[in-house]
């Protein structure tokens, strides 16, 4: 049997009924496991991990773990490490080595960030996995609900308050200590988590509001969270809850302004429509909806000619809307891939040069997890490696499945889709962890009521 940590879940497993964890809108602390103590305040203090620096919090929460550990016990207890976190750590090790490979000149950054990203990650996963540690799905979702309505009043603030001003973006803490982040490009990944950049000045999109990024360094990291907490209070079935906080994400995400992350998330709500839905109900009034909408749009004359109308003017202004960054995504995925077959096998180790002349962060292997972080720059090797351990680690998810929510693997779903198009950074790992940690302890009485 599995040691229990401070961070592990309660013996007793007692008050499973969502009603008795709160008074009000507030949780009840003293119900809490210390494993859900430590993980709400985790995320409730999102907004100061922003400010201290996100490629760093990975390693800090290590060491903090590490430390209580010794202190503790005397020593750090782990179990037999998983086949998903032998291969996740395998692949950094692998990382850092087609880095060594291909490098003309070792630096600093690069040399670390595998280690700070997968292999902190990996170290996380072994001790979650190894202390069987377990998130009601009601407190990660209240957690996830004070960081939204934060998100509101941060935007609110810069908005109505300050009427959002063009500034200079300050360092954050872990920069500043460490003197980095001399250079900052809003579209450089590297450099972005060195900054505390709330919106980008001057680059106002659909509806005229400016691009946000919140509490985290790129937009396309913010949908990713911000769809993530909609996605959990969904699962919590309470409409005077989901209702209003569901609002707010689809605000927020609007104003971030993540052309792939709305139509990834898209493509995740009508599957989880899909799954929630009685039976085959579900499937068969989506084919007869969209059956019903195709007669009628293509029988009637007025109505084909007015969506015709319609449908060229939203490509238009889509293709419009930040379209010289379609143009350069489409440069670097097209040279990256013809880079790719060079070096199949082991891969480029690094990324390439710029696809275009002078402008030194449309770098050819950037832009995408999938094409670039593992096929161009990891190769056959390093992507095998890889999807052993997304395999292995969804295996484990579903083998548990009996009380684990439906927005784990919606979650799973919304990276997978977006890796086509998008690099991840460290607040992604941070929500593979939480979904590894979260269960639905109600989910039986939840699925019954489906029926």
């Amino acid at each position: 049997m599995k040691q229990q940590s401070y961070l592990s879940l309660s013996s007793s497993r007692k008050n499973h009924n969502s009603d008795s964890l709160f008074r009000g809108i507030w949780l009840r602390w003293k119900f809490l496991t210390q494993a859900e103590k430590v993980v709400c305040w985790g995320i409730i203090l999102i907004p100061l991990w922003w400010c201290i620096g996100w490629n760093f919090i990975l390693l800090l929460w290590v060491i903090s773990i590490g430390a209580y550990e010794v202190k503790c016990h005397q020593k750090i207890r782990l179990e037999t490490p998983s086949l998903s976190v032998i291969t996740l750590l395998l692949f950094s090790v692998y990382r850092l080595l087609t880095y060594l490979l291909n490098t003309p000149e070792i630096a600093p950054r690069a040399l670390v960030e595998p280690l700070l990203f997968w292999g902190c990650g990996g170290i996380l996963l072994w001790y979650v996995q190894s202390h069987n540690i377990r998130i009601r799905l009601y407190v990660a979702a209240w957690a996830f609900s004070i960081v939204i309505c934060m998100m509101l009043v941060f935007w609110s603030f810069f908005n109505f308050v300050l009427h959002e001003p063009y500034f200079v973006p300050p360092r954050t803490l872990a920069a500043t200590l460490l003197d980095k982040g001399t250079s900052y490009h809003p579209t450089l990944l590297g450099s972005l988590s060195n900054f505390l950049v709330p919106y980008y000045s001057g680059e106002r999109g659909i509806g005229g509001f400016l691009r946000y990024t919140l509490f985290f360094p790129h937009p396309t990291v913010s949908s990713f969270a911000i769809g993530f907490a909609g996605l959990i209070v969904l699962d919590t079935k309470k409409p005077l809850w989901f209702l209003p906080i569901c609002t707010g994400c689809g605000f927020l995400i609007l104003i971030c302004q993540t052309r792939n992350a709305w139509l990834a998330l898209s493509v995740v709500l009508v599957v989880r429509w899909l799954v929630t839905s009685s039976k085959a109900g579900g499937i068969i009034f989506f084919c007869s909806l969209m059956a019903m909408t195709t007669f009628i749009t293509m029988s009637l004359p007025a109505v084909t000619d007015f969506l015709s109308e319609t449908f060229t003017n939203t490509v238009e202004a889509t293709n419009n809307f930040r379209k010289d960054s379609s143009d350069t995504r489409n440069d670097i995925y097209v040279r990256t891939w013809e880079r790719v077959v060079e070096e199949p096998l082991i891969g480029h180790g690094i990324n390439g040069s710029p696809v275009l002349p002078g402008f030194q962060y449309a770098l050819i292997g950037t832009e995408s997890f999938i094409l670039g972080t593992l096929l161009y720059k990891s190769g056959i090797i390093g992507t095998g490696l890889f999807m052993v351990f997304f395999i292995s680690l969804f295996t484990d998810l579903y083998s548990t499945s009996k009380d684990r929510p439906l927005s784990c693997y919606l979650m799973l779903l919304y990276l997978s889709l977006s890796s086509l198009v998008t690099e991840f950074i460290t607040p992604e790992m941070f929500i593979v962890l939480l979904c590894v940690m979260m269960y639905m302890p109600d989910k039986t009485s939840y699925i019954e009521n489906r029926r």
